[in-house]
């Protein structure tokens, strides 16, 4: 069995998303996703928004309903990340509505 090559993988998920269109793209994330990863996802990004709105991690916490645990782990991310989550929110119009 050949070992997972992350680079490689991520760059065939990369290539492939640059390919969609917005009506195709909602189709794919619904044929490669479960309802469940598609939450904890959305999760994330709702989080994250949350964060550079400068929300603490407690409101965040019981606004999104999650531990303060996960909201940490993504303010780490934020903070210590490649900034391409950040970016994509601070875009005009990027990131999840309240």
């Amino acid at each position: 069995m050949n070992k997972p090559n992350l680079e490689k993988d991520k760059k065939l998920l990369v290539d492939t998303l640059r390919k969609l269109k917005s009506p195709d793209l909602s189709n794919f994330i619904d044929d490669l996703l479960t309802e469940e990863e598609i939450l904890d996802l959305a999760q994330r990004l709702k989080i994250a928004k949350l964060i550079l709105e400068g929300k603490s991690y407690d409101e965040i916490s019981e606004k999104v309903k999650t531990s303060t645990a996960t909201v940490s782990k993504i303010g780490q991310v934020l903070k210590y990340g490649k900034g391409g989550l950040e970016k994509v929110l601070k875009a005009k119009g990027g990131g999840a509505k309240k």
